[in-house]
């Protein structure tokens, strides 16, 4: 078939626009639209699903990154988080878990890449929280398969944990690990090929009142759409500093990962599972050796305020003692183990460790998403359902997540 020299000059041209890490052929094929339906500023976790329902539903969507999805300053870059249905009593999470676990898979399918490790999911504690035993009440309501453990079967079945005598745990089987930076990047780049257009731009702060019309990029280019979603996680209390100042706190978090002995598979799957500590004083968590990345540790005690553009990411000294302070108790077999790799990133708290969605109060078009207070990543697809469903056909708001919510007494989010 002969190629006439006007087709060849347009796939030169579709080419030299691709966008960073994206190959010409994953491009949209669809010419973009002057105005878009919908401009996503933010191809994290949230963004990007929100892009995928949003585009499901036949809207034309622009997607917008400042640094690249996935990219090492975001909450949603690294390589692993845990997905998960045990939540205390407040049962909304879990129900979007299982909600979501199926198309994380769907999406790996899709895609012939692996993203879902199912590890299985210990949670253990001792008696001054009672996680254990409401998240076990909540799974036998929701049917969601799991096994409560005594303090001797939990010694039994995981050696290789320091336990004491008063903790008992709770396994959920069919849980496990998401690869995380993988994740997001093949959806962004499925999302390319349904059309949806995708820029590496920062997006200027809007200052306007009543109906947002444009915004400007650092790429010299003004997006004009209907609708806006502002999923910019950590980068919320910059972009609303008088409404989300406070409201969003970027927190630090230092992860470790563990050189194990050569040939030492009892801290691979499936003698370790992913797991959780959460107590009173602490609350870590990690992985088991997945991948050869080392075993994964991080421990949530200190708290320290975190800049996701300017922030430093090496590892510190207070969070290392803390780290080999809590491995020496825990996993004894580690004790001496060596630092292999390191992750610094940081999670998006909100007030309530609830995600928020609501639309800002002074711009009519303009929906803000965020607060994964780091537990949101595992609950992307069903986040981006949720969104599609208020912004585009006005469903009701989740009252869970809006700017004015205050949580009962007793209301409990890990």
């Amino acid at each position: 078939m002969k190629i006439s020299r006007r087709e060849v000059t347009k796939i030169l041209l579709a080419a030299a626009v691709a966008p960073p890490g994206l190959t010409a052929s994953a491009t949209s094929q669809v010419a973009a639209p002057k105005t878009w339906d919908v401009a996503v500023i933010g191809a994290g976790v949230f963004g990007a699903w929100s892009a995928y329902w949003l585009r499901k539903a036949g809207l034309h969507v622009i997607l917008l990154d400042a640094y690249g999805a996935a990219n090492s300053r975001s909450s949603s870059g690294g390589e692993s988080r845990i997905i998960r249905a045990a939540y205390g009593e407040d049962d909304f999470y879990s129900r979007w878990a299982v909600r979501s676990l199926p198309q994380w898979k769907e999406l790996a399918a899709r895609c012939g890449q692996e993203i879902f490790h199912e590890t299985g999911v210990l949670t253990f504690s001792d008696n001054t929280t009672d996680v254990v035993a409401q998240s076990s009440r909540t799974l036998e309501r929701l049917g969601i398969a799991h096994e409560r453990l005594g303090a001797a079967e939990l010694a039994k079945r995981f050696p290789r944990i320091g336990l004491k005598g008063n903790e008992v745990g709770l396994l959920e089987p069919h849980s496990g690990t998401l690869m995380a930076r993988r994740g997001v990047r093949i959806l962004v780049e499925e999302l390319v090929r349904q059309g949806v257009d995708y820029r590496v731009a920062a997006a200027a702060p809007p200052s306007s009142k009543g109906r947002l019309s444009s915004i400007a990029t650092t790429g010299n280019e003004t997006i004009s759409a209907r609708m806006f979603v502002f999923a910019c996680g950590p980068w919320l209390p910059k972009v609303f500093p008088e409404l989300l100042g406070s409201y969003v706190q970027p927190e630090r978090a230092e992860v470790y990962f563990l050189g194990v002995a050569p040939g030492d598979t009892r801290f691979c799957p499936p003698q370790m599972p992913t797991w959780i500590y959460k107590s009173k004083d602490v609350e870590a968590y990690g992985m088991p050796v997945l991948e050869n990345r080392g075993f994964k540790v991080a421990v949530d005690k200190l708290s320290l305020p975190a800049d996701p553009d300017t922030m430093d990411r090496e590892p510190t000294p207070p969070y290392r003692a803390q780290l080999r302070a809590f491995v020496a108790e825990r996993f004894p077999d580690l004790r001496d183990a060596p630092v292999i790799e390191t992750r610094v990133c940081q999670y998006e708290n909100t007030e309530t460790g609830n995600y928020l969605v609501d639309r800002h109060p002074e711009m009519e078009n303009v929906w803000i998403v965020g607060g994964g207070s780091g537990h949101g990543f595992k609950n992307g697809p069903a986040m981006g359902e949720y969104v599609a469903s208020v912004v585009d056909r006005g469903a009701p708001l989740e009252k869970l997540f809006t700017l004015g919510y205050k949580p009962k007494p007793g209301h409990l989010v890990e």
